[in-house]
């Protein structure tokens, strides 16, 4: 399951999975102008790829890397750009908070779903700052998970994410990260030109089984819940009964959930 895996459980198939339904025009609005032909850029924390295949296309004739601690998620995304003949892009294991690459390489970097891992996202964001030219821009988007809005009311949805924020708790991660965003980015040293928040929301038939199928694969292979199960704080005959309701939930026509989601555009 995620023996291997260096984070909480990404390795797992089924995580995968979801992950690769995520495509850059998702995200493309928060780039605006940054994206340029010709570009040399960095996603970090690039998963299965999908987004970083699209960050290749819209700078070829440049280069995308993208990077992820991850080693099954890497050769995922290096299956995913084969099947889709993308060239001008490279995978490889590294780590944000230690980058391998020289300093001055990227004239942009993305950083999406990571820093809520990390027990000092400011080291990360150095990292970030290093590795920018000069004047490069970096593009993070961070959720904040804290008060959901879900209707209809779910217990077992309440439930599912008070198991996930004090998960990330013991590994020194926070899931509330989001709203510090500007702060954090300004104690790395870098310039933060754009911040804004709003609410991501799952509110179709299709988004919320999407998203509730997510919730459902991370019970199933993150360590977090194992070790809610050990810790006492959870048995798994309520997990097994939380994930059957909330699948259930979600074939509901009006469920809807959403949470905060931070945005953030950084100069070097």
């Amino acid at each position: 399951m995620y023996e291997e895996s260096p984070a909480f459980g990404y390795d797992a198939p089924e995580v995968q999975d979801h992950y690769t339904g995520r495509e850059f025009g998702q995200v493309s609005v928060y780039f605006k102008d940054s994206l340029k032909p010709g570009m040399n850029v960095l996603d970090c924390g690039c998963g299965p790829g999908t987004l970083t295949l699209g960050l290749a296309q819209a700078v070829d004739p440049g280069q995308a890397t993208g990077i992820d601690i991850e080693s099954g998620m890497v050769e995922k995304a290096n299956a995913l750009a084969n099947e889709r003949g993308i060239k001008n892009v490279e995978f490889r294991v590294d780590d944000i908070t230690d980058l391998t690459f020289p300093n001055n390489s990227f004239d942009l970097v993305f950083v999406s779903a990571v820093l809520e891992h990390l027990p000092d996202p400011v080291v990360a964001l150095r990292e970030v700052r290093r590795v920018l030219k000069p004047g490069g821009t970096t593009v993070i988007i961070n959720t904040d998970w804290k008060d959901p809005l879900i209707s209809p009311e779910s217990d077992d949805i309440r439930r599912f994410f008070e198991l996930f924020e004090a998960g990330f708790n013991r590994y020194g991660g926070s899931l509330n990260r989001g709203r510090h965003l500007r702060l954090m980015m300004r104690e790395a040293g870098l310039d933060v030109t754009e911040f804004q928040a709003y609410y991501g929301s799952s509110a179709t038939p299709e988004t919320i089984r999407y998203t509730v199928g997510g919730y459902v694969a991370w019970m199933k292979n993150f360590r977090i819940f194992d070790e809610a199960v050990a810790l006492g704080e959870v048995d798994r005959s309520t997990l097994d009964r939380m994930e059957e309701n909330m699948l259930k939930w979600s074939e509901n026509p009006d469920a809807f959930v959403a949470m905060g989601r931070c945005t953030a555009i950084g100069v070097k």
